[in-house]
């Protein structure tokens, strides 16, 4: 499957052409996961720019570059990170910001869910990834909390 073929869990109808670039950016990221593509990912970032990866309740501080590092992409698992619900996209000319509630899969069973809250930058006509926050919630103990 293609960065451009991903089975979208939401309404796409209700986004401008505009956010529906910053939605690629950001599903080309998460395709790049299960294909194992680090340079897909590598792709759609600012590698310098910061994340926030909240775990345990305690944060993990890197910048983009450390969270595509994080990926066991050698595991022989099968693994996914795909978009759970209604996405929301905000733009203000060259920033932009997209909250995504998601499900981690592995070996196609939910290892865990959260929200990603992406930051975006235009560079050249080009929306890239410039920050990311998250958390990772085991599922039954986060119900209803997207």
């Amino acid at each position: 499957m293609s960065a451009t073929q991903t089975i979208h869990l939401y309404d796409r109808s209700v986004f401008s052409k505009d956010e529906h670039a910053v939605l690629q950016v950001a599903e080309n990221f998460l395709h790049g996961i299960g294909a194992r593509d680090k340079t897909l990912m590598t792709e759609q970032v600012l590698p310098s720019g910061g994340a926030v990866l909240m775990r345990n309740g305690a944060p993990i501080f890197t910048n983009l570059t450390g969270v595509i590092d994080r990926i066991p992409f050698d595991s022989p698992n099968k693994m996914e990170e795909r978009i759970s619900g209604q996405p929301i996209v905000r733009i203000d000319t060259d920033i932009a910001m997209l909250w995504t509630p998601y499900e981690f899969l592995i070996n196609d069973k939910v290892d865990h869910i959260g929200t990603d809250i992406w930051s975006f930058a235009k560079l050249d006509g080009k929306w890239l990834v410039s920050g990311v926050a998250d958390n990772a919630l085991i599922p039954d103990a986060s119900a209803g909390q997207h």
